[in-house]
């Protein structure tokens, strides 16, 4: 039985049109919050594992990767498929994805969160809201999720209650709203208690009164309250992401879990797929199998995906270039439990696909919705040439580092062409050592980092336009490059009748486009441009495609000196909270530093400082953090774009 509100089941069609519910859950925390053991009690629960594994011997069923179990943190993003029943007989079929919890690994986090429907947010009763959990709330509510929060380890000494709650809302936009309330507080027998009666309805009632008036007005009338119009009054609001239902456990030893899947049933919005029409569905996750062969994961909305197809693949790369592909699928296997079985993969399921060769992360394939767009997460703004201890395997290590990028499309690898060394785009010292440790061990390369430098681009400074013939004037491109809006990346546009070239010189052109604009006239990636073929002709005898990929290269190279570049450097978006007492030397490093404040906020003694600063500036200005705050003072900081230098 249900220890919370009685259970009103929310599907949004008719249940015997569509048996099954479907729900994409995450579960997202700050390092060391138990997001995994919490995961592992999950499965289960639903009955996918005979016991749960712990992250300390090394047996959990997402955390797969070798490198993850040794280290006990998620890099990669796992799923995991199951069931779980209503109180009504019905059930929701959940695809859970347990994400990564560190700040090297974000990105990863906010590709995850574009393929979910719903969330769980945990966070440690001892430890509270963390900058990491901030984070990863404006990411929530950035996305529009719907989550429910989780106080876990309640057991531990230390563990803190239902005052929590003051540091949650204080961190959300939404309001929360305790279910649960921990009992036995810190010790072996700690236990999640329900809350009912007045004072939780009064609770209720004071969090959703500017959206639901008939409950709160049948509350202050005292009249009887309808515990199901509640329930379903919760479930909506947490839909819409203003409210977000607390609950308690202690994970490692499985307390509170039946708890949270009554939670996860009655609260979160599950939905019925769109079995048939068009296809619509997601890449997320890229890896390959045994053999090497390349496995695109996928969620399908509606339709459905099976070998043989062919996709129409809305591409988008890792600087927020946009394209159209046309790709083959030669095989595809649907998630069921924790393995994958060959066969179509239908709308509402998760799914892996062979034969995609161009198909990245974030990639929508079949149809987009209208307005839908491609995933784009500021690229790390810093990298760091990577040598191996074998000079004779510098071509190895160039292949072993383009593999991994296929996988992570925030991992940019580049050649610098001035001192010919390999460089690797990081986002901080967790991810150099993950990639230096994968390098060694899945590739068998040793490698050195040279110190971190910051990553520039350059943006168009005007427009340029350059044609070039071939010597005997059977070919001819034309290029019009021009400024585009910032954060755009850098697209093609073909300006010409398809039929005025072969369809391996449009290729080419386009292919040496893309290759050119990886080095701009001050050595690094050009940004935010419209590339168009304004011209391009061929006459007998017929040109070879390498003359086409030629007089691309040369007619771009004129274009971009016509129009000249900016040189542009990453800036990142931090946040600073500290007593109000530092707020005044806070405030005189940014500016000292070049920084500019964005929002300040103080209250109740303490202050919130939000700026944009250099991302080179960072780590320095993190460092001074402490002594300026007397050592209680939090830091985070998330890419934000580049601006023009000087």
């Amino acid at each position: 039985m249900s220890t919370l509100l009685p259970l009103t089941p929310r599907i949004f069609v008719p249940a015997d049109l569509v048996p099954t519910a479907v729900l994409h859950l995450g579960v997202l925390a700050h390092v060391d919050a138990g997001k995994t053991t919490l995961t592992e009690q999950l499965l289960h629960h639903a009955g996918v594992v005979d016991r749960p594994g712990r992250v300390d011997h090394g047996d959990t069923v997402t955390d797969a990767d070798d490198i993850e179990r040794r280290r006990g943190i998620t890099i990669r993003a796992a799923v995991v498929s199951f069931e779980l029943h209503r109180a009504d007989g019905g059930s929701v079929a959940v695809n859970l994805l347990d994400t990564p919890g560190h700040a090297d690994f974000v990105a990863e986090v906010e590709r995850s969160l574009g393929v979910l429907d719903a969330a769980i947010l945990v966070i440690s009763a001892v430890e509270g809201v963390q900058p990491q959990t901030r984070m990863l709330i404006r990411a929530l509510e950035r996305l529009g999720l719907p989550f429910l929060v989780v106080v876990n380890k309640i057991d531990r000494a230390g563990a803190r209650g239902l005052e929590l709650l003051a540091e949650l809302d204080a961190a959300m936009t939404g309001r929360t709203i305790a279910l649960t309330a921990p009992a036995a507080l810190g010790s072996r027998d700690a236990h999640p208690a329900p809350r009912t009666g007045d004072q939780l309805l009064a609770d209720i009632a004071d969090a959703v009164e500017d959206h639901e008036p008939g409950i709160v007005r049948a509350f202050l009338e005292e009249r009887e309250v309808d515990l199901t119009a509640v329930t379903a009054a919760v479930g909506r609001q947490t839909a819409a992401g203003r409210l977000h239902p607390v609950l308690h456990t202690a994970a490692l030893t499985g307390v509170g879990i039946a708890e949270l899947v009554d939670a996860v049933v009655t609260y979160l919005p599950a939905v019925s797929p769109a079995a048939g029409g068009l296809l619509r569905a997601r890449a997320f996750r890229v890896g390959r199998d045994g053999s090497g062969h390349r496995l695109v994961h996928v969620r399908v909305d509606s339709g459905c995906v099976q070998a043989r197809d062919r996709l129409t693949v809305h591409h988008h790369d890792r600087w927020g270039g946009r394209g159209v592909l046309e790709e083959q699928v030669t095989g595809s296997a649907v998630l069921e439990g924790s393995r994958l079985r060959d066969g179509p993969v239908h709308a509402g399921q998760i799914g892996v696909l062979r034969g995609l060769v161009r198909a990245a992360v974030g990639d929508g394939l079949g149809v987009l919705e209208p307005g839908e767009a491609a995933w784009h997460f500021p690229p790390p703004g810093l990298e760091a040439v990577i040598r191996p201890a074998d000079p004779a395997r510098r071509a190895d290590l160039h292949r072993a580092l383009l593999e991994l990028a296929d996988a992570d499309p925030l991992i940019d690898v580049r050649i610098d062409e001035g001192e010919s060394e390999i460089a690797v785009s990081l986002y901080g010292e967790v991810q150099r050592e993950v990639l230096g440790t994968r390098l060694a061990e899945e590739f068998g390369i040793d490698t050195e980092f040279l110190p971190t430098r910051v990553v520039h681009v350059e943006r168009p400074a005007a427009a340029g336009e350059a044609r070039r013939d071939s010597a005997s004037g059977n070919a001819q491109v034309g290029l019009l490059l021009e400024p585009a809006a910032p954060g755009s990346g850098a697209r093609y546009v073909m300006g010409v009748e398809r039929g005025n070239l072969l369809p391996a010189f449009h290729t080419a052109v386009e292919a040496t486009v893309h290759q050119q604009l990886r080095r701009g006239l001050q050595g690094w990636r050009v940004v935010d441009c419209v590339v168009t073929l304004v011209h391009g002709r061929f006459h007998a005898a017929t040109p070879s495609a390498g003359e086409f990929r030629r007089l691309a290269a040369e007619a771009l190279r004129a274009a971009l000196r016509q129009a000249g570049t900016m040189l542009c450097a990453p800036w990142s978006r931090i946040e600073v909270r500290m007593p109000e007492a530092a707020l005044p030397g806070a405030l005189a490093l940014l500016v000292d530093m070049g920084g500019t404040p964005a929002e300040i906020t103080a209250a109740n003694g303490g202050a919130t400082l939000l700026a944009d600063l250099a991302t080179e500036r960072i780590d320095l200005y993190e460092r001074r953090v402490p002594d300026l705050t007397s050592g209680l003072g939090t830091f985070l900081a998330e890419p934000a774009g580049y601006a023009p230098v000087g």
